[in-house]
């Protein structure tokens, strides 16, 4: 039978009446597997309805600050992840949500649910409360990630009740389980400059404490900056393996581990909307809608570095009124402008706010008569973080931003191994670094 194989690799040390069990309650568990759509889109971080907003998923925290955390957790930790989104409508609907375990390059892989899970793969999205004293009512759902028994890439889907096609939106999350250490025993710093204005990442990974059978060709390492995936360095080769010291090198230094060291990142303080934040020039409050206006933009590329404290291009929920913000925070449709020549190729606010994604949603549009790019984005109240992106054209995502080897960026190091008997990535290695960062 296709899949029995991997079953049995977790469950061969099992008494035979054991494996029995287990394999008659894999059978239903198949059986009973409602039909479900595996588009590529669900493989991204991706909303599907224009009614949904501000979809979070980070480890559960107390603070606003935590919700600019990696999705990332351990398989054994004991703080889960936390899913929370609003939906612009005044009343609820049912939902439920389903996990999909994916490879390291984030395609589905060939694992059964009952493989890295220990429940039916159905779980119902059914905590929410109702927007209070909003301009704009809204629905705020709240969900807590159910664990894994794997390490690993998954995607979080929700979908309507009953309804599995119908999908509102996906999101991205990492379970590891550290089995390896990565270290720099040449003193290399672990992020150096590559040219002035680009970073490279170098590190070594040792595996003592696991046996990896075939390294050169059963490891896979994705590297990350600043937590996006839309410019992730996928598969990155070795530089060296030594298996008789069970060390693996990474020092490529070329166009595969290295990154545009980008700009710090522009930011608005939207926390209220009465009283004006940092870079707000105007808001405005009607009867049923809320209108803000970001101060106008420039191209950086020929400015000098300064230092900003940013997050990131992340972003937080928060309000200086005291107020739950949560389900009290309202909503805007908040203006943004660029005074900038006309470039070749398309320009995105980007971001966090908009999922590192480029759609007309987010596209900047050009105003001939004003000779400057407009764009807007539905966004709720609290502090953001965004860069303008251009794709296409010259092929610079940062002509408008500029680069420069001082900019604090974060590193995210995933490594992941295949065993011989699982014909699926596990993820036994994470490493978080950070570039230029200061006190």
């Amino acid at each position: 039978m296709k899949g029995w194989k991997p079953f049995k690799f977790y469950t061969n040390l099992l008494p035979q009446r054991m494996q029995n069990r287990f394999f008659a309650v894999f059978l239903i568990l198949c059986i009973a597997a409602p039909a479900f759509s595996q588009s590529s889109d669900l493989l991204f971080d991706n909303t599907f309805s224009d009614k949904i907003k501000t979809v979070q998923l980070y480890p559960k925290g107390d603070k606003p600050i935590d919700q600019v955390t990696t999705p990332v957790i351990a398989l054994k930790g004991r703080i889960p992840l936390f899913l929370e989104f609003d939906e612009l409508y005044e009343d609820a609907y049912y939902y439920q949500a389903r996990i999909i375990h994916c490879n390291a390059d984030w395609s589905k892989s060939s694992l059964s649910d009952i493989q890295f899970l220990a429940d039916y793969n159905e779980f119902n999205v059914s905590n929410y409360e109702y927007s209070f004293g909003t301009t704009v009512p809204y629905v705020h759902y709240t969900f807590e990630v159910p664990p894994v028994k794997l390490p690993g890439n998954y995607i979080l889907v929700v979908y309507r009740e009953n309804e599995p096609d119908n999908v509102v939106l996906s999101r991205r999350f990492l379970v590891a389980e550290q089995k390896v250490t990565f270290s720099d025993r040449f003193g290399m710093s672990a992020l150096q400059n590559y040219g002035r204005n680009e970073h490279r990442v170098a590190f070594d990974v040792d595996y003592t404490g696991i046996e990896i059978v075939n390294p050169a060709n059963s490891v896979t390492v994705n590297i990350l900056q600043n937590h996006r995936w839309d410019n992730a360095r996928l598969n990155v080769p070795p530089t060296f393996v030594k298996e008789a010291q069970n060390i693996i090198e990474y020092r490529n230094f070329t166009e595969v581990s290295t990154f545009p060291a980008g700009n710090e990142f522009r930011f608005f303080d939207m926390r209220s909307i009465k009283y004006f934040g940092q870079y707000i020039k105007g808001a405005k409050m009607e009867a049923k809608a809320n209108f803000v206006w970001v101060e106008d933009d420039k191209p950086r590329t020929a400015l000098a570095y300064s230092i900003d404290q940013d997050i990131n291009g992340r972003y937080f929920i928060e309000n200086l009124e005291r107020r739950i913000a949560a389900i009290e925070n309202d909503y805007a449709r908040v203006y943004f402008t660029l005074k900038s020549a006309k470039v070749d190729g398309r320009v995105y606010i980007a971001g966090k706010l908009t999922d590192w994604r480029y759609d007309t949603s987010n596209q900047m549009k050009w105003n001939s008569q004003e000779g400057l790019y407009e764009g807007s984005l539905m966004l709720k109240q609290g502090f953001y973080n965004y860069q303008y992106v251009v794709t296409g054209g010259t092929g610079n995502m940062n002509q408008l931003e500029g680069n420069h080897g001082e900019t604090e960026n974060q590193y995210q190091v995933f490594f992941y191994y295949r065993p011989p008997n699982l014909q699926a990535d596990l993820l036994i290695g994470y490493l978080n670094l950070d570039r230029n960062q200061r006190p």
